[in-house]
């Protein structure tokens, strides 16, 4: 749970419309792959794997990590404001900021 809501606050932080670099948010690399891939299955999250590129002919192992970018969707958006008031203690002033906040989200 803790490393969801750190992807989902690098997200939320860093949002500029395009895919972010989430690959060093975490050192363990296979930890971070299931992370993103529970919240891609709660569509929270678009994932763009980047293939790596084979040097094995030149005598460099295929064995490091590759690269994964992401960026968040709305629901994402919705669900870190929640565990993120929800974590804080916030009252209901701050409470009350935090929806007009996500209430900026759902404007047409």
């Amino acid at each position: 749970m803790k490393l969801e809501y750190s992807i989902l606050e690098h997200l939320s932080n860093n949002d500029n419309g395009r895919f972010i670099d989430v690959t060093f948010i975490e050192d363990d690399y296979d930890s971070l792959i299931s992370a993103l891939d529970e919240l891609k299955g709660k569509n929270m999250i678009l994932i763009e794997k980047n293939t790596g590129r084979d040097f094995e002919a030149f005598g460099i192992g295929n064995d490091r990590k590759k690269s994964v970018k992401a960026k968040i969707q709305m629901n994402g958006r919705v669900h870190f404001h929640a565990i993120k008031s929800k974590n804080s203690g916030t009252s209901g002033i701050d409470r009350r900021k935090n929806r007009w906040s996500l209430s900026y989200f759902f404007t047409f």
